[in-house]
């Protein structure tokens, strides 16, 4: 399943080329990155789908453009498939476990306390987690990738701050929308 996503991954990098300038390119790039992983994480309801169909694609892509000095490098989409996961799927609860770390160690532990009872219910992100974990992928995305084609030799007045708000803002809302269509299809 998460192969099959990273090949629809690899199809959508190769039909739309790299940015060349913020509208409309790069919400088309968040968009096209992000329906095979949003598609992965509702197939499979498991944490760090997306994060798995982003590897399974960026390591083949990755050496392959090693290799071939004349292919242009993979957007960078390993951060922003990290915090679509990591913002749909964390709950307050794995938070409050953090604190308890410290009642592990003596030389830590100041005082005695209790460590919080861990929720086992199964996750269920609601369509507004999806809809709020697309969003903050489109701007990680929006936020990444303009440095990383001017360091490629684009021209940095397109990819100036004041040309990249609104793609970013269009981004965000794109593949917010993505994301609630993924939750709520069957």
């Amino acid at each position: 399943m998460l192969l099959g996503c990273a090949l629809l991954l690899a199809g959508g990098q190769l039909i739309f080329a790299a940015p060349t300038r913020p509208l409309p390119d790069l919400p088309i790039l968040a968009a096209a990155s992000f329906v095979p992983m949003a598609v992965a994480t509702r197939l499979t309801q498991v944490p760090g789908a997306a994060a798995a169909v982003c590897g399974a694609y960026l390591l083949p892509r990755s050496l392959l453009s090693l290799v071939d000095p004349a292919l242009e490098p993979p957007p960078l989409l390993l951060v922003p498939a990290v915090v679509f996961d990591v913002s749909l799927w964390l709950r307050p609860s794995d938070l409050a476990s953090l604190g308890s770390l410290g009642n592990c160690c003596p030389r830590l532990r100041r005082r005695r306390t209790v460590a919080p009872k861990r929720n086992r219910a199964p996750r269920q992100p609601t369509p507004g987690r999806y809809a709020l974990a697309g969003g903050l992928f489109g701007l990680t995305l929006a936020a990444i990738e303009p440095p990383l084609l001017v360091l490629l030799g684009a021209d940095p007045a397109t990819w100036s701050a004041a040309n990249v708000a609104p793609a970013a803002t269009v981004s965000a809302a794109a593949c917010g929308a993505c994301a609630m269509l993924a939750r709520s299809s069957r």
